[in-house]
């Protein structure tokens, strides 16, 4: 039978790039995954799919076609949803340790998985029955067809029909009834088993006995064996080591008497195991395999329409090969942004706090050299550009309006770290060594994303290594957002351009305010403008609205008569 996945088109595992712990760090990718897994039971899942950036085309298309049915026909997202529960259940009988469990627990859980199984398939079927427009997606037509190939074959209906009675009659054993012959001395000699019983058996009372009620079918004289309780003080089966946790009793198989009963039921079982051996056949191995798909579907549909219902944009990128080193979404935000958005007690609407801004990385600029004030929205924008390029290649939506995306091959990420007084290399060695470590790594196909990097040494040698980092990035032809204080480097870009071979252009972008808006006492814009930097007239305006300025300060001074 042929693999069959969600994630992977035609079933099978594509290229991927794990995705570096720096990069997961500054992009803040735990965030988004604690955002689609508040409770935190599938994170690990969750976490395993989000870290693997997709390099193949087809496979990003792949997930796009599953969350767009999904997004069509609710009812089968809500039903994948319903399923998690039953495929968790069915992920346990599958993990299960066979070595230490008797071929008694094997019939008991090959029931239990077949009932499971059924329960699965039943509502599989059921819901791809009410889908009335066609499914887009292969992977889910392939499912579809498999649940049906399963719910119309002959051993499924038999199975149907038979395995309730056999559960029942499983589950219906509450005690055995067992007959011990004694000889002359009165010492027991053999035991035989007389039923298998549908109630359990309780001690009699004293007012049992002495009302005459104490032969009852279910009632005993007195007990004749219990297994012992286990606790950290009594050391018992433990081979002299304390147990840890509250008591517990111990395994009945351990005492033997219950091993040789356990002996026994095995062999009352043994026409129940015999028939369930003619549904060999159907497995539930596929709905074991196809749960880490659901898991991710069903959350990051959940996280869509949880922004969505607060009036942010989603679209689907058009993915444009990867040799067109392209990244162009209209009206994108920060995904993070929006999340914590969600949590604040405030009465103003989240699109009216969220700024969206154009991110433009193509012919007309790869390389952008990002400048503006602390708190402008420099890093919230680069960012944005690298989650938006994750989301893409995970096959999910973006946030904007329109978008193309060519897939990249890697994401490394330069952010400020504090210093490792263990390595002994000082902030600028360890900088250093860090921009070394993506250098002997990155392609052409690659986006890197520098935040104020080489700010740990003097203005003059910050400009000229990173002029010599951004031509060699120009030189292969890579995408980057350069955030920084360095002014003088995006006033070079012209300069950079002419004298540096390569086909990435290097452009000029200025975080907030926008022009026109010096004056504006209200704030940042955080609008992200291509433009040459502000440089010294934004400086001057900086200063003088926080009352610094070259003339506010001489006459601060001539009013204390210190100038004369």
């Amino acid at each position: 039978m042929t693999e069959l996945s969600l994630l992977w088109a035609e079933g099978k595992p594509t290229a991927t790039w794990p995705l570096p712990e720096q990069t997961i760090r500054d992009l803040e990718l735990g965030e988004v995954a604690a955002a689609l897994c508040p409770e935190g039971t599938y994170r690990e899942i969750v976490t395993t799919i989000l870290y693997q950036l997709c390099l193949e085309p087809d496979t990003i298309r792949c997930r796009q076609a599953v969350v767009s049915d999904l997004e069509a026909q609710p009812q089968l997202a809500e039903a994948l949803r319903e399923l998690l529960p039953l495929l968790d259940e069915l992920a346990l009988f599958s993990h299960r340790q066979l070595g230490d469990r008797t071929r008694l627990h094997e019939v008991m859980a090959r029931a239990g998985e077949l009932e499971l199984l059924v329960e699965a398939v039943h509502k599989l079927r059921q819901v791809f029955a009410t889908i009335e427009a066609p499914l887009q997606s292969t992977a889910l037509v392939d499912l579809q067809n498999r649940v049906e190939s399963i719910a119309s074959s002959s051993d499924f209906r038999q199975l149907v029909h038979n395995l309730p009675p056999l559960l029942s009659q499983l589950r219906t054993s509450a005690s055995i009834t067992i007959g011990v012959n004694l000889d002359h001395l009165l010492r027991p000699e053999e035991a035989l088993l007389l039923a298998v019983n549908d109630y359990r058996f309780s001690e009699s009372t004293l007012l049992d006995q002495l009302l005459g009620k104490g032969m009852g079918k279910d009632k005993g004289i007195a007990p004749l064996h219990t297994p012992p309780l286990m606790s950290r003080s009594s050391r018992m089966i433990t081979g002299g080591l304390p147990t840890h946790g509250p008591p517990k009793r111990v395994d009945p198989l351990l005492v033997p008497l219950f091993k040789d009963l356990s002996d026994i039921l095995e062999k009352v079982t043994q026409p129940i195991a015999h028939e369930l051996k003619k549904y060999v056949q159907l497995n539930s191995q596929f709905l074991v395999d196809l749960r880490p798909d659901f898991v991710y579907y069903v959350h990051a549909l959940a996280l869509i329409e949880k922004v969505k219902r607060a009036g942010m944009s989603w679209c689907w990128p058009e993915i444009a090969p990867m040799a067109d080193r392209v990244c162009r979404v209209q009206n994108a935000y920060n995904v993070l942004l929006a999340i914590n958005g969600l949590s604040q007690n405030t009465d103003r609407p989240l699109q009216q706090r969220i700024v969206t801004n154009n991110i433009e990385l193509g012919e007309e600029g790869r390389i952008a050299i990002l400048t503006g004030p602390n708190r402008g929205g420099k890093t919230t924008y680069m960012q944005s550009v690298g989650l938006v390029q994750v989301l893409a290649q995970l096959g999910l939506p973006v946030p904007g309006t329109s978008a193309e995306i060519s897939p990249v091959d890697a994401i490394y990420t330069h952010y400020p770290l504090e210093e490792r007084l263990d390595l002994g290399t000082g902030r600028f060695g360890d900088e250093a060594q860090r921009i070394r470590a993506i250098f002997e790594r990155v392609t052409g196909d690659s986006l890197v994303l520098f935040n104020e990097s080489l700010a740990t040494t003097n203005m003059g040698e910050s400009v000229f290594l990173a002029q010599n980092i951004v031509r060699s990035l120009r030189e292969i032809g890579a995408r980057v957002i350069f955030t920084t204080h360095l002014h003088d480097l995006a006033a070079a870009v012209e300069r950079i351009n002419t004298d540096t071979a390569g086909d990435s252009i290097v452009i000029s972008l200025v975080a907030s305010p926008q022009v026109g808006d010096l004056e504006d006492e209200s704030g940042y814009s955080y609008r992200i403008q291509a433009r040459p930097p502000l440089g010294r007239s934004y400086a001057e305006n900086i200063a003088a609205r926080h009352g610094i300025s070259r003339d506010q300060l001489r006459t601060l001074l001539k009013e204390r008569n210190l100038l004369h």
